[in-house]
């Protein structure tokens, strides 16, 4: 059941994270998709807490990492930022560093899937 969830929750990340990336070529409809990618991710990692107790010491820093980057994301939007060029802050703080948040998730997704896997065999 657990390597089933895991699994499940790895490939909704992962195609997001897929449409998400083909879906920038039209920046707009990249963008649109990236709030329910975050969305998407946010709740998956939540889901993680029902397995916490089965995950190495390792998966569980990397996850306490993953939410301190999106803690400390969500933070510097308190900033004012109105020194930038409107396209640097769309491209970096809008489309980049999201996106290298949701591929430190799926990575921690692999590796707990890669852990549930090897524990059950």
């Amino acid at each position: 059941m657990k390597t089933t969830f895991i699994k499940i929750l790895y490939n909704i990340n992962f195609g997001t994270f897929i449409i998400t990336i083909v879906l920038m070529i039209s920046i707009y409809l990249g963008l649109l998709f990236e709030i329910l990618l975050g969305f998407i991710q946010i709740l998956s990692s939540l889901l993680l807490l029902i397995i916490w107790k089965q995950l190495s010491i390792k998966n569980k820093k990397r996850i306490f990492r993953y939410w301190l980057f999106v803690i400390i994301y969500f933070t510097f939007w308190l900033f004012n930022w109105d020194f930038l060029n409107e396209w640097v802050l769309y491209l970096i703080g809008i489309a980049f560093i999201p996106l290298c948040i949701s591929w430190f998730l799926i990575k921690i997704l692999e590796s707990v899937k890669n852990e549930i896997i090897y524990e059950e065999i």
